[in-house]
């Protein structure tokens, strides 16, 4: 059962200039971004991970989320009637993609000296489907004197929560790099989701292959 290919997808949400873009820029190896720039548009890297040091090659494909896009290039070939604006493309965001399709994985990532960020995990959480465990990161904790949302808050409404699958959640700050051990050993919890399906999968074939082949012997 070694040395199989799987390929999961996490899905990164937050309110802006939460540490969405960095948290990704993180995870494919880059310095921490220290100038805010807003994401135009949803944003998927690939990365690699391997599951304690096994010969499984698993290839995590990470969507840094935009709730709305920016408007982009302007359209070409496109005559406007007299003052009308100019017309643009607009990029793709969550209300164009369903970004949880095919989801293994979220990650919810609010500033704990913003409330208001918060308020968006919140009621993001109970938009998720029930059967993808999420992770709530409590970014920018090298700010702490400048905390509003306290670490009782955030483990008062996990625990609260019902769902299929589980909510965990944990403190980074991504200036340091504090944080994203934990998250990687998250992905533990995707991962050994994917691995039983596929792995159910395969016994379900092993047993249909056998009876096939009784089948075929009996009428031969």
């Amino acid at each position: 059962l070694q040395g199989c290919n799987y390929n999961l997808k996490i899905v990164i949400r937050g309110d802006k200039n939460t540490g969405k873009s960095c948290l990704l820029a993180r995870l494919q190896g880059k310095p921490f971004i220290e100038e805010y720039s807003s994401t135009e548009e949803i944003q998927v890297a690939s990365i690699n991970w391997s599951y304690k040091n096994t010969e499984d090659i698993v290839k995590v494909e990470v969507w840094d989320v935009v709730d709305v896009a920016k408007k982009r290039k302007k359209l070409t070939g496109l005559k406007m009637a007299p003052g009308e604006g100019e017309e643009f493309e607009t990029g793709l965001d969550a209300s164009f993609i369903d970004v949880y399709k095919g989801c293994h994985g979220a990650i919810l990532v609010f500033d704990i000296t913003k409330p208001w960020t918060w308020d968006y995990v919140k009621k993001t959480v109970s938009e998720i489907p029930g059967s993808i465990p999420v992770l709530i990161l409590a970014n920018f904790t090298d700010q702490s004197h400048h905390r509003q949302v306290t670490r009782l808050m955030v483990s008062d409404f996990v625990e609260k929560v019902t769902r299929e699958a589980e909510v965990r959640w944990g403190e980074s700050s991504l200036r340091n790099g504090f944080g994203l051990k934990f998250l990687h050993r998250f992905f533990n919890v995707p991962f050994l989701a994917l691995q039983r399906l596929s792995l159910l999968q395969q016994l379900e074939i092993h047993t249909r292959d056998p009876q096939a082949t009784s089948r075929e012997l009996d009428l031969h």
